[in-house]
């Protein structure tokens, strides 16, 4: 088998076949068919319990690097199209109380609580704090929305930001990250 150079062109398609989303300009392979949906968002400020045993709704505030996927509300992550999606969070967890305290967390799909994606934690201290982290894999219709949510009997639990430090010198950190990605 030889190449010629450019490997593809729009009278030649090389190794590629062109069509269904991919198309090839001078050369450069271009793709529109929505697989590599993607986006990074953050929580940046502190996340109040300000009700006992309430849910409360996870802020983003922040959107990285995204490609079809948005924050709708403040609360919601929405896909522009359909596919398996991996969702993987990371937050700092702090209280200020003493004694043993519980914070669930869970997802929404358009709304509706999803089976299997709770997580439970218990924080023992005062002013302990935990970093957590989770991930779910779940299909999503196009223009759906997810959400985490979290909730404590604890009305001193937040999610918390951290500042930038010294000794040695530190980045702040978000309360919130979290990644959502099209696997397929």
């Amino acid at each position: 088998m030889s190449y010629k150079a450019p490997l593809a062109s729009t009278a030649d398609y090389g190794i590629v076949r062109v069509g269904a989303g991919i198309s090839v300009t001078d050369g450069v392979i271009s793709g529109s068919t929505g697989l590599l949906n993607y986006g990074f968002f953050r929580g940046t400020t502190p996340q109040l319990n300000p009700v006992a045993n309430a849910i409360n709704l996870v802020a983003l505030n922040v959107t990285g690097p995204a490609n079809g996927i948005s924050i709708s509300g403040g609360n919601s992550l929405v896909v522009a199209n359909a596919g398996t999606y991996t969702k993987l969070f990371t937050m700092n967890v702090n209280k200020t109380s003493g004694g043993a305290s519980t914070i669930s967390v869970w997802l929404r799909l358009d709304g509706v609580d999803l089976p299997g994606s709770a997580q439970d934690l218990i924080l023992t201290g005062a002013l302990d704090t935990i970093f957590v982290s989770g991930n779910y894999t779940l299909d999503m219709p196009a223009g759906s929305n997810i959400q985490m949510c979290w909730s404590s009997a604890d009305v001193t639990m937040q999610l918390l930001e951290l500042p930038a430090r010294v000794g040695p010198i530190r980045p702040s950190g978000d309360s919130v990250k979290v990644t959502l990605t099209r696997i397929s």
